[in-house]
């Protein structure tokens, strides 16, 4: 009898086992449906945005396209003249020579206004 016993408490706790394993495993498939679902519409909503973005950009696209087109013709004036190339100014010796003196001369105002510096091979760090 005793082993009879024993028998029935092993084979209701096997079906109480199996009974919690069945509940653990459809909680864990529902919540995996439910995941699935959720990454299904994030996955339309990127796409919505994606495709949404690239006509953003293509309209944008040919906007700038147009504008840069109705800029160039406007500057152009008529088609029949050609564009002219803007030479570069010579300077004479002299201008530079000027120019760099003046130069020179900020520099050493500058410098005086500075006061004397410190030997640079003293500020080296090691």
């Amino acid at each position: 009898m005793a082993k009879a016993g024993r028998a029935r408490s092993q084979s209701s706790q096997i079906e109480a086992f199996a009974e919690d394993l069945g509940r653990l495993l459809g909680t864990a498939r529902a919540k995996a449906d439910s995941w699935l679902s959720q990454r299904e519409q994030i996955t339309k909503q990127l796409a919505e945005i994606r495709d949404t973005a690239t006509s953003l950009l293509s309209e944008l696209g040919q906007q700038a396209r147009s504008a840069i087109g109705s800029v160039r013709t406007a500057g152009r004036g008529s088609a029949a003249q050609p564009t002219r190339r803007r030479r570069r100014r010579k300077m004479s010796a002299a201008a530079r020579a000027k120019i760099a003196a003046a130069q020179r001369l900020r520099w050493a105002r500058q410098k005086q206004q500075s006061g004397p510096k410190a030997d640079a091979k003293g500020d080296k760090k090691r």
